[in-house]
């Protein structure tokens, strides 16, 4: 093996001499570098191969860990919605149960002031001078002081019903 070298060769020193730089021909490189630069270059492509498969291995990964990401994010988003509703309904139920107790003591306290008219009225009959004929006022609201004994013979008649 020769090492390489850029110095002109002997028979070209004559040249030199002459004051013209003409170069001769390169010298011949070993077959191994050859070998070498085949070697390389397949080792080159044989690596850009490798990393261009594992590029695509890594992004499908990301592209499976993104999907995962986004169910994950649509099951708790499902999540806080159902749990919303769940809220919701119970909400409503309430209210629905509200407005019928204020339904109710709307109706109760139409009763009560319809009483109260009612007891008003007959305290007022009671404490007027003048009785008009006929059944006396406490009679008919059984407010009578002294009850009336049943005939004989017939069934004891049952107090009226006292609202509350």
């Amino acid at each position: 093996m020769e090492p390489l070298s850029m110095a002109p060769s002997a028979s070209n020193s004559g040249n030199a001499d002459s004051g013209t730089n003409a170069t001769g021909p390169l010298p011949q490189l070993p077959d191994w570098v050859a070998w070498l630069q085949a070697g390389l270059t397949a080792l080159l492509a044989v690596l850009f191969l490798v990393m261009l498969g594992k590029a695509r291995v890594q992004a499908e990964r990301i592209e499976e860990l993104q999907e995962r990401v986004q169910g994950l994010e649509n099951s708790r988003a499902l999540e806080r919605t159902t749990g919303l509703e769940q809220q919701l309904r119970s909400t409503v139920e309430r209210l629905q149960a509200l407005e019928r107790s204020s339904a109710r003591i709307d109706v109760l306290s139409a009763e009560n002031s319809a009483l109260r008219g009612e007891l008003r009225q007959l305290r007022r009959s009671a404490a007027s001078p003048a009785l008009p004929p006929g059944p006396r006022p406490e009679a008919a609201a059984g407010l009578d002081a002294k009850p009336t004994p049943p005939a004989a013979g017939s069934a004891p008649t049952p107090p009226p019903p006292v609202r509350p």
